[in-house]
């Protein structure tokens, strides 16, 4: 069976609400994150057309820590989405998304019984990190759903009054 593979947030589930909840003030990225994380579980899906009929399983990569692990899977779960495999990011590991979900590739082809001609495409809404995917010979799509970036703190002039 073949097998594709998908980004969580911003690529299935609609963050954008969540992002001004980023606490920017902490310098340790699991408290910055922890609220922007925990409402998660509130989020609508978007890019529906990627995995709705699909004939292929799906496998989610996600930046989003493994503490949040059983409110991702209760989400997909409500949402529809039949994931395979959830590959989270491991607690400490503070390391950019691209390197992370090249890591979380190597798991998938070294853990998982994946073959990397099974893999049909990778979809995530980070330019950097689909350039990363086609690099190690897979295909991959940018399917972002807004363009807010959830890694770069607000500037004052673009910050909420």
């Amino acid at each position: 069976m073949s097998v594709i593979i998908l980004d969580l947030d911003n690529t299935l589930a609609d963050d954008a609400w969540r992002i001004p909840r980023i606490n920017w003030q902490k310098t340790n990225p699991d408290e910055r994150y922890h609220d922007y994380h925990l409402l998660s579980a509130f989020d609508e899906v978007g890019n529906r057309h990627l995995f709705e009929g699909t004939p292929h399983d799906i496998v989610v990569f996600t930046a989003r820590p493994v503490a949040y692990a059983a409110l991702t899977q209760e989400w997909l779960r409500r949402k529809g989405i039949k994931a395979r495999e959830l590959l989270m990011r491991n607690a400490g590991d503070h390391r950019h998304s691209r390197d992370l979900k090249m890591t979380q590739l190597r798991w998938l082809l070294d853990l998982y019984d994946v073959q990397k001609h099974e893999i049909a495409c990778a979809y995530d809404d980070r330019q950097d990190v689909v350039d990363a995917f086609r690099a190690n010979g897979i295909a991959a799509e940018c399917c972002p759903i807004h363009n807010q970036c959830a890694y770069t703190a607000p500037t004052k002039e673009g910050a909420d009054a």
